[in-house]
């Protein structure tokens, strides 16, 4: 079935140029281009839209508003905000209502493997009341010590790029979102940033205190949402997680980016239980019930509830913000990696051992049942005989 797809621009030259750009594709969408943001709500009305791209400079309400009427009217509509020129802080309101900023002019390759990545992501997530939750989430919730000391630190007249990086790469939800504004934000970028340090040094300190004091980017966590499993458990599992894939990685000699992408792939893997647990504590805990009673899998008990597991739910969201492919591949796959074969390593080998670990260690946010090391998709993937290595890098015993 072809995706539709909803373009709002107002300029006429720079319509009719988009239009031209984009008719090779005619056979993959079913597109409709307007110049009024009446006209894109009226479409809206009438039939259902799988994307709408928006210039945020329009000349009624404005692509911005435009965009919040699409995320009130149609939370799950995959929204991309647009502009030839724009300024940082605009951009990062944009990022408010719009899951990512794409800037013109762009070319039709950018603009389809942008559409295509969220929609595969999407295929995975059946329950449509969960998908539309996922595609209106602004923020996630800190860790309350970190938020505060963060804000604390960016009030401060010595705030640094070191103290802002050293306090957001120890929580899930600031790195999420840090790697959704500055892989939006900066024109003529040729690869995605998975260092929470290059995003922090692109954007400069004052950007980073804008976002923290200003435009309040990061969210503190609400403690009377009574989530089943504690945020502080998320987060340890999440960080010791991050720690042994990076000790991985650095005992594969990847260099210093594949290292911070294992850090950083470990660190998030277990995003979408975050969303799960403190977005819907009585389904959850009916999920861990499930757990102990019927001795199933995590991934199994979450689909017999959610109809989707949190493996679906990270996956999903993190594609949504622009976080790079080798991560959401991790986060999508690290309890069945044998679904994303790859020869040699990857950050999925990488995170998905660290979990097993964890987990065998403490597991906690499993209810006592950890994820086994799948030693088949290991062996295939030619990297079976580096196990050991493996557990003395990351300071454990064999398991599994």
């Amino acid at each position: 079935m072809k995706k539709r797809v909803l373009f709002v621009i107002a300029e006429p030259a720079a319509l009719a140029s988009l239009q031209s750009m984009l008719a090779p594709l005619a056979n993959e969408w079913e597109m409709e281009f307007v110049a009024k943001e009446e006209e894109a709500l009226a479409i809206l009305a009438q039939s259902s839209v799988d994307v709408i791209l928006s210039d945020i400079h329009l000349t009624g309400m404005g692509g911005l508003q435009l965009l919040t009427e699409v995320k009130s009217r149609a939370p799950r509509v995959i929204r991309i905000a647009s502009s030839s020129c724009a300024h940082r802080a605009t951009i990062v309101s944009a990022l408010e209502v719009a899951h990512q900023f794409i800037p013109m002019p762009f070319t039709a390759e950018v603009l389809k493997s942008t559409i295509a990545r969220a929609g595969a992501l999407g295929a995975r997530l059946t329950n449509e009341s969960l998908r539309t939750l996922i595609a209106g989430i602004r923020t996630l919730p800190s860790l309350p010590h970190l938020y505060q000391e963060l804000v604390a630190a960016m009030g401060s007249s010595t705030a640094s790029a070191e103290v802002a990086t050293r306090i957001i790469s120890q929580d899930m939800a600031m790195v999420s979102k840090l790697l959704q504004v500055v892989n939006s934000t900066f024109f003529g970028l040729r690869r995605t940033i998975s260092s929470p340090a290059h995003a922090v040094a692109l954007l400069g300190i004052d950007s980073v205190k804008a976002l923290v004091l200003s435009v309040q980017v990061f969210a503190q966590f609400e403690g009377s949402k009574g989530a089943p499993i504690p945020l502080e458990t998320m987060w340890k599992h999440g960080l010791i997680t991050g720690t042994s894939a990076r000790d991985i990685a650095k005992s594969q000699d990847v260099g210093s980016l594949g290292v911070e992408g294992a850090f950083m792939a470990g660190l998030l893997h277990d995003i979408g239980l975050l969303v799960l647990s403190t977005n819907f504590p009585e389904q959850y805990g009916e999920v861990l019930a499930n757990l102990r009673h019927d001795r199933l899998s995590v991934c199994d008990a979450e689909r017999a509830v959610f109809k989707a597991s949190h493996e679906d739910v990270g996956a999903y969201l993190l594609g949504l913000w622009g976080v790079s492919d080798a991560i959401v591949e991790a986060v999508a796959f690290h309890h069945h990696p044998g679904e994303r074969f790859q020869d040699g390593f990857s950050l999925l080998a990488a995170v998905h051992v660290a979990n097993a670990l964890e987990e065998a260690s403490d597991p906690t946010t499993t209810s006592g049942i950890p994820t086994p090391i799948d030693r088949e998709y290991l062996t295939a993937c030619g990297l079976a005989e580096h196990l050991p290595s493996w557990y003395k890098a990351a300071g454990r015993s064999p398991v599994g």
